[in-house]
Parts: C-alpha cells; structure tokens; sequence
C-alpha cells in the first residue's frame, strides 16, 4: 500500500473524531452571551457559529495531519533521509486551491453579514451619546430628552450617534453583539433593533483611563407604546 492510500483514509478519520470531539466541547461551552436580545446579536451569532465550524474542520485536518507525520515518519536514527524536494505537487497544489477559495469565500459571507447590519441607513428613533472620563450621556433630539440611561423602543431600528469629549471609547452592548469605537472630533454610528424587553449591560471595551473599569452604564429595552413615557419620565 502506498504511503497516500494509508494516510488520506486515516488522516480523514482522525480529522472527522477529532472535528466531533471539537464540536461537542464546544456546544457545552458558551462563548457568546445567552441572551440574543437584537436582530443584530442573531446576525453576528450566526456568522460566529459558521466561521467556528470552518476552523475547526481546518484546525482537525491540520492536527491529524501532524500526528500522522509523528507517527509514521519518524526517523529510526541518525538525522533521517535527506529533504531534496517535495513529493506531494498535487497536496501542494489542493491544499492552496483550497485556502484560495475559503478566503475569498469568507470574505464575500463577511461582507454579506456586514451589510446586513449596517447596509440599511433608516432609523426610527435616533439616539445621541457622548462618552467622557468616565460615564456616558444619553439625549434624544426629537424629544428634547436627556435620560440617565439609554432607552429603546422593542422591535425599532434605532440610530446611535457616537462622540467622545476626551478619549478614544468604545460603547459595547454584549447583549445586542455591537461595539463602535466613539472618537475625538468625529461622530459614529451604529444600528440596532432590540427584540427582547429587559434592561443590558453598556461597557466601555477601550481602555480609556484610570476608572475605565467602572465606566458603565444600562440600555433599557420597552415596549413601543412605553417608549415616550419613558423619556419624560427619566430625563434628567
């Protein structure tokens, strides 16, 4: 039997355990925030969870490949038979075929994703915040509100509209899967629309100074007919 009519079945088989055991670690494991409180958070969700099967099939065909090469190519004694060229052309040549066209193809589903979440610029309610050393302001110009916290109406495509006093920050909502850097002398946008009624966490994710750590805040999540009375009721 040739060294590739071992090595290919046996390699496969290794990579598919190998690729099983991942995914099932993986299931048990939460890396992303339970609650998926935004069509935003199920967009990115979806693109991680489809980007992660991808590397690790990748992960285990190169893994099973090196504990192939381990261990039946080990040299007996000696310094082993000298490497003069290279005998797998058409490994060479499938393996970059492949990367080609994973790249590309990662690329054009990134982009799809990408303009999924920021390809469509309305908004039915437009939002302001101003990050400075350490809090956020919230205030909402079509209601002349400035409330403590940040609050949106459930099932409304909602525009923020970022700026920074001071520092670089960055405004992360975990629960809607969105962060947007907020700079100096520019204003930044991002686009959600929350599904869920309920009250999430905003960190700063750029470190920003001496009280970065407590430079939090609260996005509250009402029904469309509360969001008004919500305004008035919490503006400062």
């Amino acid at each position: 039997m040739s060294d590739w009519k071992r090595a290919v079945p046996t390699i496969g088989a290794l990579a598919a355990v190998l690729t099983f055991l991942l995914n099932r670690l993986l299931e048990a494991v939460h890396l992303m925030p339970l609650a998926v409180a935004s069509r935003e958070a199920a967009i990115v969700d979806s693109a991680f969870a489809a980007v992660l099967r991808i590397d690790v099939l990748v992960f285990s065909v190169v893994i099973a490949a090196l504990v192939y090469i381990v261990a039946f190519f080990r040299a007996d004694s000696g310094e082993g038979a000298r490497f003069t060229h290279s005998p797998g052309r058409l490994v060479e040549t499938v393996w970059l075929a492949f990367s080609c066209v994973l790249t590309f193809g990662l690329a054009a589903y990134g982009s799809e994703e990408f303009l999924a979440l920021r390809g469509d610029r309305r908004a039915d309610v437009d939002v302001q915040v101003k990050a400075v050393q350490w809090s956020w302001d919230f205030s909402y110009p079509a209601y002349g509100a400035t409330p403590a916290t940040m609050i949106l109406p459930r099932g409304k495509r909602a525009r923020i509209s970022l700026s920074s006093d001071d520092v670089l920050h960055a405004l992360s909502i975990p629960a809607f899967r969105l962060k947007q850097d907020a700079l100096p002398g520019r204003v930044t946008t991002l686009y959600v629309t929350p599904l869920l009624v309920g009250r999430y966490e905003i960190v700063c994710a750029e470190l920003c100074g001496l009280d970065h750590t407590a430079m939090s805040s609260t996005v509250e999540v009402v029904e469309p007919e509360e969001f008004e009375a919500r305004l008035k009721g919490d503006t400062w």
